[in-house]
């Protein structure tokens, strides 16, 4: 039998409220917003859309509370097509909601958000299994329910189902997390974190890990480890209009992984999902530009 879903996306989803300012913010003013977008966020939660978006059958499993933002990010995966069947609803939980200040003139963002009580959140792992969580080709995490993801990851290792791991921050359990993972994919903050370079970085993750490795590096491309050669190569980033970069990396991921489930093909995939990226920066929101890009690898 065929799996039920190519991938299922594991970790943070939340509400997005954007404004749209000519300028940075500063303490005890008011700012006339030139725009005010509502939207769905989070790692996982936008590279499910973002898979689903280019093709993929997604499923998103997040905690969420239930409360007046529930039926906004429900409808949200819906219109995507993404399946909400592994969501975590709570009384307990709040909603986790980014307030997020754009600035036009360099799509820079300030971030204020609330999402403590969604990573230490117990979920019921056997009732999961039952609906079918590991009937997938592929799981992905993003770190945010970790203990969650490093107990998944090892059931889908022991079941051949590939693992793929957005490291953004050198977060504990991280390195745990990591030698479960096929795929990993890190962003230049969390490198830096790390006080490496991003090569030496690269090199080191293949000698201990053994997965294939890259890092997003925001405007000025990624980087990755190239089987073939051995080398990490830098592929660059073409120039976008850029109006707000939210949502950028967890796109990329989506995208990625539409790509790579299908060919393989790990420069192709990331070369993929850097043109989907860029054109999602077009818009504001991270999910409301999530467009096919208008050219193809």
């Amino acid at each position: 039998m065929a799996p039920r879903f190519d991938c299922v996306f594991v970790g943070m989803s939340t509400v997005d409220v954007l404004a749209l300012l000519d300028r940075p913010i500063r303490e005890d003013e008011k700012i006339d917003a030139q725009q005010v977008v509502v939207d769905g966020g989070g790692p996982a939660g936008t590279a499910a859309c973002a898979a689903a978006r280019c093709g993929l059958k997604t499923a998103v499993l997040s905690c969420i509370g239930r409360d007046l933002w529930s039926r906004f990010i429900l409808e949200g995966f819906r219109r995507f097509s993404v399946s909400t069947r592994f969501i975590q609803m709570a009384p307990a939980l709040s909603t986790p909601v980014s307030l997020i200040a754009v600035n036009r003139r360099n799509a820079s963002r300030t971030i204020l958000w609330n999402s403590r009580s969604v990573g230490k959140w117990r979920v019921p792992l056997p009732s999961l299994l039952r609906q079918g969580l590991l009937n997938t080709h592929c799981l992905h995490f993003d770190g945010h329910l970790m203990e969650l993801s490093v107990r998944l990851a090892k059931l889908a290792r022991a079941q051949g189902i590939l693992t793929s791991y957005d490291c953004g921050s050198a977060q504990p359990g991280w390195q745990t997390l990591a030698a479960l993972s096929d795929v990993f994919i890190a962003s230049h903050k969390f490198v830096h974190q790390l006080g490496l370079p991003i090569a030496q970085a690269l090199r080191s993750w293949r000698r201990r890990f053994g997965f294939h490795a890259a890092v997003t590096a925001g405007e000025k491309g990624f980087y990755y480890f190239a089987e073939s050669s051995g080398r990490v190569e830098h592929v660059s980033q073409r120039h976008y209009p850029a109006l707000d970069t939210t949502g950028c990396g967890d796109v990329f991921h989506g995208a990625f992984l539409a790509h790579y489930l299908k060919s393989h093909d790990l420069p192709a995939a990331l070369r993929f999902a850097q043109a989907v990226a860029g054109e999602k920066t077009r818009r504001m929101g991270g999910r409301a530009g999530i467009t096919m890009p208008r050219r193809t690898f």
